[in-house]
């Protein structure tokens, strides 16, 4: 959870932080296509077991880097059957292959893959990671307005 809110935020990917404690982050962000006029909050949770029970309606994205334990808590615990509710954003490392537990969770899963880290580059060379970031958001706002997020139009 260290390193998603600069991402998220600034386009620029980091390694996560050792020993990070962070469980909950608040970030906004404008999307046009739902309310033109003002960002939207967006709470990041490291795990949902805090959750209450109308707290699921509001869910619209998951990020995964794969692995089908992170959804042992979550209210639809079956990856196929969680991103019927949320789309989902599997995080690689670009150029490698996506693994096949990913790839058959369907459609509704966006893959991404952001550069290695280069230890010692200090982030230089960092300048793709604002794509991948806007295309996640990209996703996350398509999916919201398909679902009948933001304003009618007219």
């Amino acid at each position: 959870m260290s390193n998603i809110k600069p991402f998220l935020e600034s386009g620029q990917y980091q390694p996560p932080a050792p020993n990070s404690t962070t469980s909950i982050l608040h970030i906004s962000r404008l999307l046009p296509s739902i309310d033109p006029n003002r960002p939207l909050r967006f709470i990041l949770v490291d795990s949902p077991e805090q959750f209450k029970p109308d707290y699921w309606d509001r869910v619209v994205a998951v990020l995964t880097t794969g692995q089908t334990w992170q959804f042992k808590n979550y209210k639809w615990n079956n990856a196929m059957e969680l991103f019927k509710h949320a789309v989902g954003i599997y995080v690689g490392w670009k150029g490698d292959e996506v693994p096949e537990t990913v790839r058959g969770w369907g459609r509704s899963v966006v893959c991404v893959g952001v550069d290695k880290w280069i230890e010692g580059r200090k982030g230089e060379g960092r300048w793709r990671d604002r794509e991948v970031v806007e295309a996640v958001w990209g996703h996350v706002e398509g999916w919201m307005k398909g679902r009948g997020w933001g304003a009618p139009a007219g």
